[in-house]
């Protein structure tokens, strides 16, 4: 019963915010991403994104790698619960095509 709350807990957490759900979806088609590019790709502000970025890095999500003043954010991809993540998203995602007119418009 224990182990079923932390479950649900978790998913709860990880899927109850607009924002890290955004952040996720770019995560998921893109594997890794500067969080520069992060911030613009969500139009979020950057303080915003990197609250949500800790939030997923807690639950072992995403990992952060830094090069000089570079931050990359990448999934986790040695965490099972990032693979059942990726396939939610790819089962309950927007189409391809419609995603490509959201980039294109913001072009």
């Amino acid at each position: 019963m224990s182990n079923e709350r932390t479950k649900t807990t978790l998913l709860e957490t990880l899927l109850s915010s607009k924002t890290r759900i955004k952040i996720l979806r770019v995560l998921i088609r893109l594997r890794e991403v500067n969080i520069t590019k992060l911030t613009r790709m969500t139009e979020l502000n950057h303080k915003v994104v990197r609250y949500h970025i800790n939030v997923l890095k807690e639950h072992g999500i995403v990992e952060e790698k830094h090069i000089g003043r570079i931050c990359i954010i990448r999934l986790n991809e040695n965490n099972p619960k990032v693979k059942i993540l990726q396939e939610l998203f790819r089962e309950l995602d927007i189409p391809e095509q419609e995603t490509s007119q959201e980039q294109s418009t913001s072009s």
